[in-house]
This record gives C-alpha cells, structure tokens and sequence, in this order.
C-alpha cells in the first residue's frame, strides 16, 4: 500500500492505495459502479448497493469510500476545515467530462474550503506506456497538443500530467501523485496490458470514527 504525504498529515482521515496484492485487504470497501461519467454522489449512509456514479463524497465517519483501477487514475480527496472527503475514479473519458472539477464544485457547494483542499493521485497509466490513437486523440482540443507526444509515428498521452492539470484546473493548490505506472509495473492490475483480468486495485479513504 502507497500513500502520498499531504494526505497523511491529514490526521482525521486514513488512506491508501493499494496494488494487486493488497487490494483484498481494504476493509469494508464502499464501491461505485463506475460508468466513465462526469458524476459524484453524496453519502451519508452506506448504501444499498453500488451506485453508478464515478465519484463519492462524504462527511460521513467509517464509510470507506474506495476506487477500482486498472490503469484509470484514483483520486482521492480530503478538506480538514469541513472535515469531507472524496473518491474519484478518473479514467480518460470521465477526466475529459469533468469529473474531477464537479465532484471539487460539489464538495465546494456542501462547505469545502478550495484553500485547504488537498489530492492524492494513486498509481495509473504513464506516459510512457499510454500510446492514444489518432480517433481519441482528435476529441481533445489543440490548446492540449502539449500532453502528447509523438515517437516513432506513435502518440502518446502524459495521463498524469492531465490529470493534475485538470485538479488545478478545479483551483486545487496540494497535489501529490504516486507516480507508479499500472501497465509497467507488475504489482498492479492492467486492462491495457491484460483486458481479460476482470481484476482491479482498490484506492479508499475513510474519515476515522472518534
């Protein structure tokens, strides 16, 4: 399990990203059933079963809300002035849709405070491993030309650096990513190296319970 610096100095809440081998150890995970769209959902509850949304937020002590990745970026987020927290599933689409900047305009909507707001970026695809056809790379405008790169006639997509620009985009200050590529590094779960594995890593964070 990894975990990045600014948000474990944060001491009302727990984290973690996890890889494959620990992925099974996140205790009573909360899932979404995650459809690559731009929309967050508020929990006070555990609910019934997994909502389809791509992110979840809460005030709420002990409910875990967790991500499921296997190359998509997990991003979780934490505000100690509102003491509210946030799990986002951030794949390519939903990054491109907003997901990020509407689940920041939600929690900012529900008493967040965007000066104390802090990411964690966990383990996703990286540039050097996201090689991006010409069909997708024709939905991104060309004021984003600088996230690509072409090599060889190949094209491929700084995903990290996207989605960092998209968090300060939504006017986050602290980010900090992992930086651990999914498809290179075997500790982690990868569609784009394995698309029959129906296997992903969990990402969670959880308010503690006083």
């Amino acid at each position: 399990m990894k975990q990045t610096a600014n948000l474990s100095a944060l001491n009302f809440i727990t984290h973690g990203f996890y890889d494959a081998a620990d992925s099974e150890k996140d205790p009573n995970p909360i899932l979404m059933n995650q459809v690559h769209s731009p929309d967050a959902l508020f929990l006070t509850e555990r609910p019934i079963t997994p909502p389809s949304v791509d992110a979840l937020i809460t005030r709420t002590p002990g409910l875990n809300l967790t991500v499921k990745t296997a190359d998509c970026a997990p991003i979780l987020l934490a505000d100690p002035t509102s003491r509210m927290i946030a799990a986002i599933h951030a794949g390519w689409k939903g990054a491109f849709q907003g997901i990020i900047e509407n689940t920041v305009l939600q929690m900012l909507r529900l008493g967040a405070n965007l000066d104390t707001l802090v990411a964690g970026i966990g383990p996703h695809i990286q540039k050097q491993s996201f090689e991006m056809g010409a069909d997708v790379r024709s939905f991104f405008p060309k004021t984003e030309d600088h996230f690509f790169t072409i090599l060889s006639d190949k094209t491929f997509f700084d995903f990290d650096a996207y989605v960092i620009s998209r968090l300060k985009r939504a006017g986050l200050k602290s980010i900090e990513t992992v930086g651990d590529d999914t498809y290179s590094d075997h500790r982690y779960f990868s569609y784009r190296r394995d698309p029959t594995d129906p296997h992903r890593q969990f990402s969670s964070i959880m308010i503690k319970e006083v």
